[in-house]
């Protein structure tokens, strides 16, 4: 089972930090399909009918990747199939254009920028999608790159065969798909592991909950001996006990009783924010079902917003509700005035400790909402 989520997690999920701090990578690359191909169309000009169809081309690769950055900027939605698919998709048609206007001249197929373009994109890919994700995808985008191009270009010359024509042209989308895939994979089951184990997961936000913890206990242990201090001290001051003093006791032994009860029915959420401007949503109790280490991220994830300076901590939320599979869907809403770079720098540690405890973890600019799976 544990196995089977190499491939279904991408490297942004398991190692989120990472990738807030090194987010350039489809725009490094559209860079590099650009520069490489407009030398590349520079060079064939002559060879070129129409070199127009070759600068549409390369543009359409340039805006297939920088839809892959846009994307995947930090704090946004994890991107998916769809996005996936556009991006290849419109690379792909920049690589049909390029190969329309190269149709009926002797190309030389080790030149030509056409296969590279999609390969690239695919590389862009590689860190916000799954293994099993990039394999079907580069699978694919192989298949129409070969297809389409050979539909076009074939023959190309009298020497070139239609099945070295088909290597040539499907050998850099066929190392980019491994390439991905396996960088997608080896990169999952190294660090999840490491971030699943209990001692990587208690560590940070594990002081900050057992002093809340400890701070709590003291001041509901003064509260309780507030109390009954007073009257245990005039009991002992007049030597005996009297009627008025039973009927005084059993009232404060009730009062106790009550508050005794009161604290073991709220949930560790309801203690903090009985501290803090907080506000609960909880009308199942779902909080009581946390693990310690779940109890530890969303603690301190919920300090960190509240010692933020530029954070709104009366509008500090968070809700719980029961989803239909049994599992808790949580949301945690805020009103931040931090712009996204410091957002993300002074988030990040916290967001990548929660994402460890709890699945589905999302976060925008004033919301994050997760999702606690139910205990075994």
């Amino acid at each position: 089972m544990a196995r089977s989520r190499y491939v279904v997690l991408s490297a942004q999920q398991v190692d989120p930090l990472s990738w807030f701090t090194g987010p350039y990578l489809p725009l490094a690359l559209s860079g590099l399909i650009f520069v490489s191909g407009a030398v590349i169309t520079a060079t064939s000009w002559s060879t070129s009918e129409h070199p127009w169809l070759q600068l549409a081309g390369l543009l359409l690769n340039v805006i297939a990747a920088l839809l892959i950055h846009v994307r995947t900027r930090p704090l946004q939605r994890p991107i998916g199939w769809g996005t996936g698919t556009l991006a290849l998709a419109t690379s792909i048609l920049g690589l049909v254009l390029s190969a329309l206007d190269y149709r009926g001249t002797e190309l030389n197929l080790n030149l030509w920028w056409g296969p590279a373009a999609p390969a690239i994109i695919l590389l862009c890919l590689s860190p916000y999608l799954p293994a099993r994700t990039m394999w079907v995808l580069g699978s694919a985008t192989t298949i129409v790159t070969v297809g389409a191009s050979m539909a076009i270009l074939y023959p190309v010359n009298d020497y070139v065969g239609p099945v070295m024509t088909a290597v040539m042209i499907g050998f850099p989308v066929v190392m980019a798909t491994a390439a991905s895939t396996l960088f997608a994979y080896s990169l999952v089951s190294t660090m999840l592991p490491m971030l699943e184990s209990p001692s990587r997961i208690m560590v940070v936000g594990q002081q900050a909950r057992d002093e809340a913890v400890a701070e709590l206990e003291h001041k509901t242990v003064a509260r309780l001996i507030g109390r009954a201090r007073p009257f245990l001290e005039s009991v002992a001051d007049a030597g005996r006990v009297t009627p008025e003093d039973r009927a005084l006791a059993g009232q404060l032994a009730r009062r106790l009783r009550d508050d005794l009860i009161t604290q073991a029915s709220e949930s560790w959420l309801d203690s903090i924010a009985s501290t803090s401007r907080l506000v609960v949503v909880d009308p199942d109790r779902l909080a009581r079902l946390m693990t310690n280490a779940q109890r530890t991220a969303v603690l301190a994830m919920l300090r960190a917003i509240l010692e933020s300076p530029e954070a709104d901590s009366d509008s500090l939320m968070i809700e719980l509700r029961r989803a239909p599979d049994g599992s808790t869907a949580a949301a945690i809403s805020m009103d931040l005035a931090l712009p996204e770079g410091r957002r993300i720098m002074h988030f990040a540690p916290y967001y990548l400790t929660l994402k460890t405890a709890v699945d589905d973890l999302e976060f925008d600019r004033d919301r994050l909402t997760f999702r606690i799976p139910p205990r075994n």
